[in-house]
């Protein structure tokens, strides 16, 4: 799966999605990268980096809530984990289906991290693009409406690793490619059959990996040093 991820900090998603300040919903004050996301539930503070496409076309960068609230929930909350959708299942689950055929977005990302199940315990391993520009999760978003209040929420969908992880961990997130991102984002495409055969595994060579701090398995641990090799 994916429970924690790099984001990368406001400029260098504009930079290389090419979206001015002027072309994009308030967001306050520019934010920092964050080397230790979590998903949860109900803190916009905590809310992450997302780009989806606009009604003009235009790409908009966005903050969204990393737990998927789908737009029927009774309640501003849900008890079960929608911050991964999983690609065997997005197009039925009834969280994610109309999201992937109407509201996709992407999750920027500098890298994620995954846990490598030993015997003597777990073994904190860091993902990242192999070239070293930000990679684009493939995700879905939703709107959620209750009386004043209005939530919008993402999932990061995961499938299979590749052969260079998968003997480490069994799931990572889809990485798009910049054409295959452009298609992932393109409101014209509402066949959910379309939209999923953009998914395909990550070539080995894309991404990266290496061994890294314990200090990872506390998301109360922030800072580059997190992302060190060891």
């Amino acid at each position: 799966m994916c429970g924690r991820y790099v984001s990368p900090d406001q400029a260098s998603i504009e930079r290389q999605w090419h979206i001015g300040r002027g072309n994009q919903p308030k967001l306050g004050e520019p934010f920092a990268a964050r080397y230790n996301v979590a998903p949860q539930q109900g803190n916009p503070a905590n809310y992450v980096p997302a780009i989806r496409q606009a009604k003009d076309g235009e790409l908009e960068l966005v903050r969204l809530q990393w737990w998927l609230l789908p737009f029927w929930s009774k309640a501003p909350r849900i008890k079960y984990a929608t911050f991964n959708a999983r690609v065997e299942t997005a197009a039925t689950a009834a969280s994610f289906r109309e999201p992937l055929k109407r509201r996709r977005c992407i999750i920027p990302a500098l890298g994620w991290y995954e846990w490598q199940a030993l015997a003597s315990g777990k073994l904190p391993w860091y993902l990242y693009g192999a070239n070293g520009e930000l990679l684009a999760f493939a995700g879905l978003w939703d709107r959620w409406e209750g009386g004043t209040e209005a939530i919008e929420s993402c999932s990061i969908i995961v499938g299979p690793a590749n052969a260079a992880f998968g003997k480490i961990h069994d799931r990572m997130p889809f990485a798009l490619s910049p054409e295959r991102a452009d298609r992932w984002l393109d409101r014209n495409l509402t066949d959910a059959g379309s939209a999923m055969e953009l998914l395909q595994p990550n070539p080995d060579d894309a991404i990266a990996f290496h061994r890294i701090s314990a200090r990872v398995s506390n998301a109360r641990n922030q800072g580059a040093d997190l992302i060190k090799a060891v």
